[in-house]
């Protein structure tokens, strides 16, 4: 009996040994630890080599230094009178060409138509037709002379009626004249077409007629 008791008050102390150290360790684990905080601390040492001050670095010159400006007052060259480059000059009036002394040309081209045979013409109505488209045909061959070239054409036409050209050549006696008369000539004729109707008197279906052109350069 007695080792059973003494058992029992064993295994008791035992029990309360561990629960103490097991409540010591658990309260150890959840209390927060403290951390020690080392302190640094900062020296400042003293630079044996001190920095040159800005004083140093500035250089002063000596008082009497040839740097100096001087208070003298520097002669300035004498000034030299330049000539002028462009100097006055009297205008000179522009000359006029003088026409009077020199020769000028000009062409004066003269056209004409000679004169008829009026002995063999008995119808006055017929004369005074033949004069009036005389005149025309001239004054359409001054327009379209326009070289230096003189001649006669001789041609036959023949004229309507109603004052239309309807046939126009030219005569034998010009086969020798300029070709350029000879087309100025024909061009004349056909460009004073159409002439006046013939008059009451003229009852003809057709009249023919013979002109000779003098062209001449004066």
């Amino acid at each position: 009996m007695t080792t059973d008791r003494t058992f029992k008050i064993a295994l008791t102390l035992s029990l309360v040994a561990h629960v103490a150290i097991f409540f010591k360790f658990s309260q150890m684990s959840l209390l927060p630890k403290h951390r020690s905080i080392n302190k640094v601390e900062v020296t400042y040492l003293q630079d044996k080599y001190p920095l040159p001050s800005l004083e140093s670095y500035t250089q002063k010159l000596p008082k009497n230094s040839s740097y100096q400006t001087s208070s003298k007052e520097i002669a300035l060259p004498p000034q030299v009178e330049k000539e002028p480059i462009f100097k006055d000059t009297k205008t000179v009036p522009a000359r006029k060409p003088d026409f009077s002394k020199s020769r000028i040309v000009a062409m004066k081209k003269k056209v004409s138509l000679p004169s008829l045979n009026t002995e063999k013409i008995t119808n006055p109505d017929y004369l005074n037709y033949y004069q009036l488209i005389r005149e025309k045909i001239k004054q359409t061959a001054y327009k379209n002379y326009t070289r230096l070239v003189n001649g006669e054409v001789y041609l036959s036409f023949i004229i309507l009626n109603s004052g239309d050209l309807k046939e126009i050549r030219i005569g034998g006696g010009s086969s020798s004249v300029n070709n350029y008369l000879k087309n100025v000539a024909e061009r004349s004729i056909r460009e004073s077409s159409p002439f006046p109707k013939f008059p009451k008197d003229l009852d003809y279906p057709e009249l023919s007629f013979n002109v000779i052109i003098s062209f001449e350069v004066e």
